[in-house]
């Protein structure tokens, strides 16, 4: 399935399916509140599962919400960390449960991170791609693109702020691909990180440095990713 982003933060939007028009998901940040008289509430009117954690000022919690405007997913986050995840009935302790985490490979021009679907992202500087279990390419970003519905397909932007962003998913099953948009929302500000990418700056004019430059800047963010997907398990 193909996605629309209707803005350029991913953690705060609605994604629409471009050939109806219809709402497929809404993402919403919030920051959670203190309990009140053994109650939990945060900015949103949806109960979080991860009310069983402190609350602590860099906490924020990304709730994904179905086109009915019911809570199908969500990330807890300290600072930069999803320390918790839900996607639909299923619980998950942080990244180290969602991508598998002893095959993941960083390489001097991408990284590749295996999910436990068997799918597998393709991070480089330039693109975010979907593979499946034979390295074929089955999704992917698409940013700065214009729907063209009478072909029913993307095409790029003419001018450098012109288009939005698409997610093509393929022709993945429903509770898949949740949880592959689940990995687009954490891979997204990872990637960012990792290679110095400008959010939603498009065109010429955003210089990017050569891939070794790259490569030294995102040191820091790769040393983070390591320890964030194979950290243990904090809860008993």
């Amino acid at each position: 399935m193909l996605f629309q982003f209707a803005s350029s933060d991913v953690y705060e939007t609605t994604i629409v399916d471009p050939a109806t028009g219809a709402v497929a998901f809404r993402t919403i940040t919030c920051r959670p509140q203190r309990p009140r008289m053994g109650t939990w509430s945060s900015t949103s009117t949806a109960s979080s599962s991860s009310s069983r954690e402190d609350v602590s000022s860099d906490q924020r919690i990304t709730l994904i919400e179905d086109g009915q405007g019911r809570v199908v997913a969500e990330i807890t986050w300290k600072g930069t960390t999803a320390s918790h995840i839900r996607i639909g009935d299923n619980e998950i302790n942080g990244t180290i449960e969602l991508f598998d985490s002893a095959f993941v490979k960083i390489l001097p021009d991408e990284t590749l991170l295996p999910t436990r679907y068997e799918y597998t992202w393709r991070m480089t500087p330039d693109s975010l791609t979907l593979l499946d279990d034979d390295e074929e390419v089955i999704g992917g970003l698409y940013q700065n693109h214009v729907y063209l519905p009478d072909e029913r397909k993307l095409a790029p932007a003419v001018s450098p702020r012109g288009g939005r962003d698409y997610l093509d998913l393929g022709n993945l099953p429903e509770d898949e691909m949740l949880e592959m948009l689940v990995c687009y929302l954490l891979l997204s500000s990872l990637r960012d990180r990792m290679y110095s990418i400008t959010k939603y700056v498009y065109g010429p004019s955003q210089k990017k440095g050569s891939l070794s430059r790259l490569g030294r800047r995102a040191k820091r963010s790769i040393a983070s990713l390591r320890n964030t997907l194979r950290r243990p398990s904090a809860m008993s």
